[in-house]
């Protein structure tokens, strides 16, 4: 038996560890195993032109389109996919290690590309929402202690964590192509097998951190013997319905019980997941305090921009464009978003991607556009404890270049302000035009300065009270620079507050 890794290396003889360029043709083995989130970082590496992959006869693989002396990546994922199909349709066993499906539009030359293109599917199944959906979990339950891979379930629970989940009810057919053999709480199926012509793709949750060196042996072990297994095992057959004519004492009253049970399980699921749709949407913008991500941090954003009453448009070249109504011809004004993120400070490459997206509109229309930039640095620290979420040179570079420089909690807070004056469903226009105004008119980093409870009230009350002209000199970002406060590190929303742009720069 020949097994081939991507990703995933397995210290053993029986294993060959390559990645998803060097890797020879995938139907010269019988099983794979592949690490989807691996691929994804060598993809947007390439991508990048941070990873130097290369072919298994030295071609370097490139972005784009193939050259005379570089494979294109959209080529390669073709091609790895072809091969994935053959090894597959000869019945070979390929062992995901399951996380969510995230999209590449990196790569230029494959439309649609994401993190399951090389791996094809069974007829009326996806690798992304609403079948297939990121989790978080511990907890797994062993449904058929026969499965090929019971052994790595059972050795391994207390060291696993799922990231991805499969929502089966969402599959037509599954029982005929598929069964779940391991599940998480509430029953989701986090352990799942497909037939895929004569061959089997296998979901196993993985590890909860690398195993190295020695540590990593014995998860080898029960892989290999998994996939060992899995060739051994018959497929999975339905009983014919001839069959329920044979009686057996206590058969009917268990059939019974069990559709009963599965009728309530149901019922109870679907009120789970209703509940859980409902506290995700509620609690999604918390995201923006320690959110990282080009698919979990950026959406984000791009959401918190549109609920502040800016619209969110591809600006071209992966950036973004915020617009919004003004008075002026044309009606709409622009400015060019940058978002960036880290677990520790954030850097200034985000002003330079910026900066670089600027200077080109201007050679091409002769226009030269406000830029605003997001970041999410030290992002695990708590906000009011973060010394230094940006680098000294960054906030010094935006309040000189007269670019907005918010952090992740500043926007929270903004947020939060917006929805809480109004109400969710209906937020004060007055207040998100006072707010956008803010943003597009701060150089530097926009800080958040608290407002008095009762000046707010006065403001919402009478625009003609001395109280309220206070109230909207303090929300209108026309202060000096000198009287605004320093950027905020504050995670709790204030019930109350108002914004200013702090011009001094700096973390």
């Amino acid at each position: 038996m020949r097994i081939i890794t991507l990703g995933f290396p397995l210290p053993s003889a029986e294993v060959d560890n390559h990645s998803i360029a060097n890797a020879p043709a995938l139907y010269e083995y019988d099983a794979c195993l592949i690490d989807p989130r691996a691929v994804s970082l060598q993809i947007e590496g390439v991508a990048a032109g941070s990873a130097d992959l290369r072919k298994p006869d030295g071609t370097p693989v490139r972005a784009g389109a193939t050259g005379a002396f570089h494979f294109g990546l959209g080529e390669l994922l073709t091609l790895r996919r072809d091969e994935m199909a053959r090894l597959l349709g000869k019945g070979g066993v390929v062992v995901v290690i399951g996380y969510p499906n995230v999209p590449h539009p990196v790569v230029s030359t494959l439309p649609g590309a994401n993190r399951y293109s090389i791996l094809p599917a069974p007829d009326g199944v996806i690798y992304t929402p609403p079948q297939f959906l990121p989790a978080d979990g511990s907890s797994v339950t062993l449904v058929d202690r026969n499965h090929a891979f019971s052994g790595y379930l059972q050795d391994f629970r207390t060291r696993i964590t799922y990231r991805a989940r499969w929502d089966t009810t969402r599959i037509e057919n599954f029982d005929k192509v598929g069964r779940v053999f391991a599940r998480g709480a509430a029953g989701v199926g986090i352990g799942v097998e497909f037939r895929v012509g004569p061959g089997q793709v296998i979901f196993l949750p993985p590890p909860t951190q690398e195993l190295r060196g020695m540590q990593r042996r014995p998860m080898t072990e029960a892989i290999v013997d998994g996939i060992g297994r899995a060739f051994d095992a018959p497929p999975p057959e339905t009983m014919p319905a001839w069959v329920r004519r044979f009686d057996l004492p206590g058969v009917k009253e268990a059939e019974t019980r069990l559709k009963e049970a599965e009728g309530g399980f149901a019922e109870a699921e679907g009120r789970l997941v209703e509940a859980r749709a409902f506290h995700a949407e509620a609690q999604k913008f918390r995201g923006l305090l320690w959110g990282e991500g080009h698919y979990t941090f950026e959406p984000l954003v791009h959401e918190a921009m549109q609920t502040l009453g800016f619209e969110v448009r591809d600006g071209g070249g992966g950036g973004r464009v915020l617009l919004h109504e003004g008075d002026g011809d044309p009606p709409k004004q622009t400015a060019l978003l940058e978002i960036d993120f880290a677990d520790g400070t954030v850097t200034e490459r985000s002003y330079l991607r910026l900066q670089r997206r600027i200077e080109e509109e201007f050679l091409r229309k002769g226009e030269r556009r406000k830029g605003v930039i997001v970041v999410n640095g030290q992002r695990l620290t708590a906000p009011s404890e973060r010394k230094q979420p940006y680098s000294d040179l960054l906030g010094n570079a935006c309040a000189n270049f007269g670019y907005a420089l918010l952090t992740g909690d500043t926007l929270f807070t903004l947020v939060t302000y917006a929805l809480e004056d109004s109400g969710l469903e209906d937020p004060d226009a007055e207040t998100l035009a006072a707010i956008r105004e803010i943003i597009l008119d701060s150089d530097g980093p926009v800080s958040v300065e608290e407002m008095d409870e009762d000046a707010l009230d006065e403001d919402e009350g009478d625009e003609g009270d001395e109280g309220a002209e206070e109230g909207e000199a303090a929300a209108a970002s026309d202060a000096p620079a000198a009287e605004a406060a320093p950027a905020s590190a504050d995670g709790a929303a204030p019930a109350r507050e108002a914004v200013t742009a702090d011009s001094e720069g700096g973390g």
